[in-house]
């Protein structure tokens, strides 16, 4: 009898989600919005470590980035923002020129980069999830800022339902936790973004924002960030170091 209510219980907990009030998209996205202004970010500027493995690596190198034969290419990193829509990622290479970094920035959704980061998938969808998640304008009511950017991302926004992502209960915009098609991903109780599942480059890109709260990059920035496609880690940025407000040209996007 003690087994079967183990059992019982463990089933009870795994449906929990699934039997939960839902907010509907509209009031989630606002609650995002909210959580990120209260941060009264106008922009970002954060350093860290980029890691690129299997065919974002090899696309690096056919360019003449270097790395270890056949290994991932690893580099400092920089992740710039400014707010409303402007991000860039670039590649602090030791052996070359701060002027001719290879990088990829997002400006008003239009894409723009150089040294063959841009023709990598996976830089190009952390760069443009990561900016529609946090790189936003959020003051007042910014329901309608996240529904438009969302939409270009292919996320329905008819749909929500509750899932789990990295030991937490999530909300999920667009569909099921499972289902093979763009999603958003945001806590539940903290309002933090968590994922965003979208297209780029001819297959869905797994944007994955991790460890918010951390003494390096708080409310700000997650302490990592990864792109997966197919269940497979293609890029990691870990984040050094995270700096609130800085000054940034308008040329850096």
């Amino acid at each position: 009898m003690t087994a079967r209510r183990a059992v019982a219980a463990l089933a009870l907990a795994a449906a929990l989600p699934a039997l939960a009030y839902v907010l509907p998209p509209a009031a989630i996205l606002r609650r995002l919005g909210e959580r990120r202004a209260a941060l009264e970010l106008s922009a970002l500027e954060v350093t860290g470590t980029v890691q690129l493995l299997g065919p974002a690596a090899d696309r690096l190198a056919s360019v003449g980035v270097p790395r270890p034969p056949g290994g991932e290419l690893s580099a400092p990193a920089r992740f710039l923002m400014k707010i409303p829509g402007r991000c860039r990622l670039e590649l602090a290479l030791p052996e070359v020129a701060e002027a001719a970094r290879p990088f990829v920035a997002v400006r008003d959704g239009a894409v723009t980069g150089r040294g063959g980061l841009d023709a990598v998938p996976a830089a190009v969808a952390l760069v443009r999830s990561t900016c529609a998640l946090i790189g936003q304008s959020t003051q007042g009511d910014a329901t309608d800022v996240y529904a438009s950017v969302l939409a270009r991302r292919g996320v329905a926004l008819t749909d929500a339902s509750l899932g789990r992502f990295d030991g937490r209960i999530a909300y999920v915009i667009g569909g099921r936790e499972r289902d093979a098609k763009p999603l958003l991903f945001v806590d539940k109780d903290g309002f933090q973004p968590l994922r965003l599942v979208s297209p780029e480059g001819g297959a869905l890109q797994d944007v994955r924002l991790l460890g918010w709260g951390s003494n390096v990059g708080g409310d700000w920035f997650p302490r990592a960030v990864e792109v997966l496609e197919g269940g497979a880690l293609r890029l990691r940025f870990t984040t050094d170091h995270a700096q609130a407000n800085p000054k940034i040209a308008d040329g850096m996007f």
